[in-house]
């Protein structure tokens, strides 16, 4: 496809890439069903690959595809260049053993052989373009939201589902995945701020966000204090691969209905141990209840967070059990602090999900919460008091009563 000179010397923006992709996809699917009725339906809501609906004939499926393995709003900030640079780089990209949604696809039919957790289908992969089926049910942050008294029994419920994966099995099919590794927690948070740029990085955030200038300037400085901190406590994290994680287990990826979850989007690879979905799921979970309008909701869920996080706690052994405690706080406040800086980073024009517009105007509140929690690991303290003293924090920094 012909550039013209503004697209040759300009920076990706929203628009541009919306087409360009929906072009893409579009093109892949005719090329798979020449003879198939296919509708394109509006993007949704992601701030790392391009997701959107696809109507094949009679049926629904879910289009991704990802531009050079960044997330959309690093490509629209300009890391990959300008937007010829982008589309040049994706030629190569595509060809490449590298290509994210591959790896997604070839991930999807391991975890269907491990057979737990359920997973969803794959229809086709082509032109790196991944097409999946629906799955059944309503997202576990939606029934959070409508059930929070039974926040515990959920979350419980989505780490009991991912116990074959965690064991010896998953260990094993793991050497036929193709792994995920630059989407772990611990990953993200290395390369966005332990660089030269973390600092230009940090100091640039909520510009576009709508935030008062004062809020935004306050949220910058809890934010750098945190990640200096962070940094710092990198030796908490267990190294080694140990474990196969699921990687990006938030709830708007298990599915429930009924006794039944699905998972969609992994980002399966290493891990010391679990702790990075443990921390992933209660983090996620934990802003969904900062950020709920309804006070009584949110102390449900928070309650339910802390409960399962104590009955995981429980089941490691005594003399582990302050490090595994440590662990999962520090990755817990590195993804929060992750999808945190990527949603306050994000362009006008690129849409945000209902929750993410939550967590910006929240943004003051959450920066406060892994500021206050990272300053709470600095010190000695472990095992229980410790997390009494982490939700006691969030109590405070919100002014809730849990």
């Amino acid at each position: 496809m012909t550039l013209t000179t503004s697209e040759r010397t300009a920076a990706a923006n929203p628009a541009r890439l919306h087409n360009v992709t929906r072009r893409v996809i579009s093109r892949a699917v005719k090329d798979l069903w020449p003879n198939k009725r296919v509708v394109l339906g509006q993007p949704c809501p992601s701030v790392t690959s391009y997701v959107c609906r696809i109507r094949v004939d009679s049926e629904t499926l879910i289009a991704k595809y990802s531009w050079l393995g960044m997330s959309l709003v690093s490509v629209l900030r300009g890391a990959g260049g300008t937007w010829k640079d982008v589309r040049q780089a994706q030629e190569a990209y595509l060809r490449s053993t590298d290509l994210v949604t591959a790896r997604e696809a070839r991930n999807l039919e391991v975890l269907r052989e491990l057979g737990r957790p359920r997973v969803c289908e794959t229809a086709a992969f082509h032109q790196g373009v991944l097409l999946t089926r629906l799955v059944p049910g309503t997202t576990l942050a939606d029934e959070l939201t409508a059930r929070p008294w039974e926040t515990g029994d959920l979350l419980d419920a989505a780490l009991a589902a991912l116990g074959d994966l965690h064991g010896p099995a998953g260990v094993r099919l793991l050497g036929g995945a193709r792994p995920i590794n630059e989407r772990s927690v611990a990953g993200v948070f290395r390369r966005k701020f332990n660089s030269l740029s973390a600092d230009v990085y940090l100091k640039a955030l909520g510009r576009d966000s709508g935030l008062p200038e004062y809020v935004r300037e306050d949220v910058v400085e809890l934010v750098q204090h945190t990640v200096w901190r962070l940094l710092r406590m990198g030796g908490a994290i267990s190294p080694g691969r140990r474990v196969a994680v699921y990687g990006d287990l938030k709830p708007e990826h298990v599915y429930v209905d009924g006794p039944r979850l699905h998972f969609i989007d992994p980002a399966v690879h290493w891990a010391g141990g679990p702790h990075p979905d443990i921390a992933k799921l209660i983090g996620r979970s934990l802003l969904l209840a900062i950020c709920h309008p309804d006070q009584e909701a949110g102390q449900q869920i928070v309650r339910g967070i802390a409960s399962t996080l104590n009955r995981q706690a429980s089941a490691v052994p005594a003399p582990d059990r302050a490090d595994w405690l440590r662990e999962v706080l520090v990755l817990w406040l590195m993804d929060t602090v992750n999808i945190l800086s990527t949603c306050l980073s994000a362009p006008h024009g690129l849409p945000l999900a209902p929750h993410q517009q939550a967590l910006v105007a929240q943004a003051h509140t959450v920066a406060g919460i892994v500021h206050r929690v990272s300053g709470l690991l600095t010190g000695t303290m472990a095992g229980p008091r410790l997390l009494d003293l982490v939700f006691s924090e969030v109590e405070h920094t919100t002014g809730r009563k849990w």
